[in-house]
This record gives structure tokens, C-alpha cells and sequence, in this order.
């Protein structure tokens, strides 16, 4: 009996504890944990157990990487920040794990080549962006993968 009881209480304690060191707290634009500017990299998990977010926060700010799941385990987005700033390739899977998307950013505007892809992995979109403005050649393509429309910017 008393293994048992011993078994259950750790069991609790060990969820709490997982529960309680999930909590960030998101105020002003940045992250904080205990009252302070968070640095380190935190995780979040769907209760199934499977990773939801992790992001790397530096001086409260999205720093590097930030990954986003599925609630089945699979990637839904790929992130990459500045300092809280958007910087760089960021891009989103369908939940089978199909690339539906890629984008670009430099200096937390749009800026270079963006895709779209449908669930079948088809290319149905090619934009351009420079310095958050649209930019160059657009093209559309419909379900067969045949151009449709092109646009110029």
C-alpha cells in the first residue's frame, strides 16, 4: 500500500512540477519567468506529450530558432528570429509532413523569395519581396502544376 501511495505521489509531483515549468509569462512584448527576463530555451507539450513550441528566448526576445508541432509530432512551422525580430527562412508543414510553405525575412520585414505548396506538394505560388514590398516576377500555378498567371512588380 504504501508503494503504491509512494508511486502516485511521485507521479503527481512530477506533473506539477512539468505543469509549473511550462509557465512563461508573455507581457509587453516579451517573455518572463520568475518576474525576470527569460534567457534559455523553453518547451511547451500537448497534454498527448508531444512537444508543442520550443523556442530559444534571449533577454526575453525570441532569439535563433522557434519550432512549432503538430499536435501528432510533426513540424508545423520553422521560425527564425533576431531578437525578437523575424531574420531569415521560416517554413510551414502540412500535419503529414508536407512542405506547404517557405518564406524569407530580413530585418522583421518580408524581404526575398517566398513558395506555396499544396498538400499534394504541388508549387502553386512564387513571390518576391524587398524590404517588405512586393517585388520581381509572381506566379501562380494551378493544380496540375501549370503556370496560370504571372505578375510583375
Amino acid at each position: 500500500m504504501r508503494t503504491r501511495a509512494f508511486i502516485i505521489t511521485v507521479f503527481l509531483l512530477t506533473s506539477l512540477g512539468s505543469l509549473f515549468a511550462q509557465q512563461l509569462e508573455y507581457r509587453d512584448g516579451y517573455y518572463f519567468k520568475d518576474g525576470m527576463l527569460y534567457t534559455g530555451t523553453h518547451t511547451e507539450y500537448y497534454e498527448n506529450g508531444n512537444p508543442r513550441v520550443i523556442r530559444n528566448i534571449k533577454d526575453g526576445s525570441e532569439h535563433g530558432k522557434v519550432i512549432l508541432f503538430h499536435s501528432n509530432g510533426q513540424k508545423n512551422e520553422e521560425r527564425n528570429y533576431s531578437m525578437g525580430r523575424k531574420e531569415g527562412t521560416w517554413i510551414s508543414w502540412s500535419e503529414d509532413g508536407v512542405k506547404i510553405a517557405e518564406a524569407s525575412y530580413k530585418d522583421d520585414q518580408k524581404h526575398g523569395n517566398w513558395y506555396v505548396w499544396d498538400h499534394n506538394g504541388v508549387k502553386r505560388y512564387e513571390m518576391n519581396y524587398l524590404e517588405g514590398r512586393k517585388a520581381g516576377t509572381w506566379y501562380m500555378w494551378n493544380e496540375q502544376g501549370e503556370l496560370v498567371n504571372k505578375r510583375e512588380y
